[in-house]
């Protein structure tokens, strides 16, 4: 259908500025030239003004079987795009980098907003196949997307404060961090073991049977009780480098200064934490009304957190044709490359898919291949055959979202009581617990293997 489009409109969108569009009209296979970019606001009264200016050229009394391609920029064309389709027009969007590697093509030393609009409006003529339709998404599904994306900022914000934290922490309390595990640094000991401690050598004049009844004050009930040592045992390390530089004058040190930072952040730490939490209850409301969320945590790997993450990106899920669409949409597939009858294999994953889907997806890989027999052979396979581990989790992740999206599309199809079935290494039905059975066995005869 889109080979034959008569009139194309190619919209460069602006978050500020106004937006221009281009419109090229195609008469018995022969692409007239463009016109001049029509700019247009952001407004109603900017939508009813390009709606008017295309009927015009065009000469029709309504957008049917008006092409408009747009470049999603932030999400200002999700307003435009409504209206469009409303109006008849049937709205597609071409990917940035696809769009910024055409744009040389027509002008490799000027980049315009008319170019651009130039430029997608030229693609359904001459890559048709890039279009990418804009789907229509239900009200509870974008409900949940939003507060998905929402809490995955929000914990890759806590993180990069965490790291900032940390990283004050390394001027003064190296000897005691090389010690700690990653999960026992913000545990509630140790959170309150740095708001009260800046200078180590403050721990040391508590002395050890006074710091042992302050941790058990302060310790929750799940604390390793090993901790407050490891706490004492750093303390006394860093207290004993730092009496040795300030004595010799080689490192001035503002505690008072320092101890400031360190609160600061960590109150942004908690502020974050309890912003999670917040979104944390919302989803929960929100997935009363995504019962495809209980469908997707029967996967392997897959918990509360992610199934949301799945259920927000991959829906609608017949936008997807194929398994193959679906595995390309996540990004988790590699780039091509071929030469004559030669194809060259072992390329590096495409750039492409939704960071927060590739993410967990990853996360799942994990588990599952611990847990499910035909994605632990199939990942021992690949271990086996010389591939590094990240490329595994790759190679899992992928085929966990394939399930996923066989579960979601079996459920929209009308399928009652939908459950995801658990077989061994031959495709034999079996139980979930002789399911994590059989994979743990197989990774002790690969563990073997190895030894």
């Amino acid at each position: 259908m889109m080979k034959h489009a008569s009139t194309c409109v190619g919209i460069d969108l602006a978050r500020r500025a106004k937006h221009k569009a281009v419109i090229v009209h195609n008469d018995d296979g022969r692409r007239r030239a463009p016109k001049r970019a029509w700019a247009f606001s952001h407004d109603l009264e900017g939508f009813e003004g390009l709606r008017d200016h295309i009927l015009k050229q065009t000469g029709a009394d309504s957008l049917e079987g008006v092409t408009v391609n747009v470049e999603p920029t932030g999400n200002v064309w999700e307003s435009l795009a409504g209206f469009l389709a409303h109006h008849g027009a049937a709205v597609y969007f071409t990917r940035p980098d696809v769009v910024s590697q055409l744009r040389k093509v027509h002008s490799k030393f000027a980049k315009t907003d008319r170019i651009d609009a130039r430029t997608l409006a030229a693609v359904p003529f001459s890559l048709p196949e890039r279009l990418i339709p804009i789907v229509p998404v239900e009200a509870r599904v974008r409900v949940l997307r939003n507060l998905s994306n929402q809490r995955h900022r929000l914990v890759q914000d806590a993180t990069r404060w965490k790291n900032r934290f940390t990283a004050k922490l390394e001027a003064v309390w190296t000897p005691l961090l090389v010690l700690l595990k990653d999960e026992q640094r913000f545990c509630a000991l140790a959170r309150a073991f740095f708001d009260k401690f800046t200078d180590p050598r403050k721990v040391a004049s508590y002395g050890r049977e006074r710091f042992a009844k302050w941790c058990t004050k302060n310790a929750h009930a799940n604390t390793s009780p090993d901790l407050a040592n490891t706490l004492w045992q750093g303390a006394l390390k860093a207290a004993e480098l730092w009496n040795e530089l300030e004595g010799t004058g080689a490192i001035q040190v503002d505690w008072e200064t320092l101890e400031e930072l360190l609160a600061q952040d960590m109150r942004i730490i908690r502020q974050l934490e309890k912003e999670i939490k917040r979104v944390d209850e919302r989803i929960k409301q929100a997935r009363n009304d995504v019962p495809e969320c209980d469908v997707l945590e029967q996967l392997p790997g897959v918990a509360q957190v992610i199934a949301v993450t799945l259920a927000s990106v991959l829906m609608p899920v017949h936008r997807f044709c194929t398994t193959k669409k679906c595995g390309a949409y996540t990004g988790f597939t590699s780039r091509k490359k071929a030469t004559g009858q030669r194809e060259i294999d072992g390329l590096r994953i495409t750039k492409t898919g939704n960071r927060w889907l590739k993410r967990d997806l990853a996360l799942a890989a994990d588990t599952a291949m611990r847990k499910d027999p035909q994605l632990a052979a199939f990942a021992i396979r690949l271990l086996e055959a010389g591939k590094h581990y990240n490329k595994v989790r790759v190679a899992v992740g992928r085929k966990i979202a394939l399930r996923a999206y066989s579960l979601l599309k079996r459920y929209a199809g009308g399928e009652i009581g939908v459950a995801y079935v658990w077989r061994d290494v031959q495709g034999n039905t079996i139980t979930k617990q002789e399911a994590k059975a059989t994979a743990s066995q197989l990774w002790a005869l690969h563990d073997a293997d190895k030894k």
